[in-house]
């Protein structure tokens, strides 16, 4: 590339130093006019020759392939930030039921929250709770789940090891 960039800029300047120097040795009058306007037009034509020989059509399919290329990649990034944000909204609503269990004087053997993605940011959609727990705690946790996560009861799946 820097190559082809020299070679114009060699030839445009030849051209002009060589208008130059044949607009100098020719003497006032209609011929000195009329080099003067060849001159110039040279001087033209170098300067937009290379621009003549562009392909466009090339550098139009060249230029869209970038473009989707470019789309792919901005689409893949996409993607997998949601799947992380995904994983940390599970990890997230998952430490938050550990840690209300815990408050609430819960004994949880398991948990599991499900996350989905129906617009455009994940959400916790659905919730397994397994542990001993009384029904005073888990209807605390279920409140809780409703109104701090928007886990609606019918979301939420209650396994009892053992009543208290």
């Amino acid at each position: 590339m820097n190559e082809a960039v020299r070679n114009y800029l060699i030839s445009v300047v030849s051209i002009a130093l060589l208008s130059g120097v044949v607009l100098a040795l020719t003497p006032e009058g209609a011929v000195h006019r009329t080099l003067k306007f060849l001159c110039g037009l040279a001087v033209i034509l170098a300067a937009i020759g290379p621009v003549a020989r562009l392909d466009f059509d090339a550098m139009a399919q060249s230029l869209a392939r970038v473009r989707v290329s470019a789309e792919a990649a901005a689409g893949e990034i996409e993607a997998d930030s949601t799947e992380l944000i995904a994983d940390i909204i599970k990890e997230k609503t998952e430490a938050y039921i550990w840690d209300k269990a815990d408050t609430l004087g819960m004994e949880l053997a398991h948990v599991t929250a499900e996350v989905r993605c129906d617009g455009t940011y994940p959400y916790p959609y659905r919730v397994t709770i397994a542990g001993t727990f009384t029904p005073e705690q888990r209807s605390r946790m279920t409140r809780a789940l409703e109104q701090e996560l928007a886990v609606p009861e019918e979301r939420q799946e209650w396994h009892t090891d053992e009543a208290q």
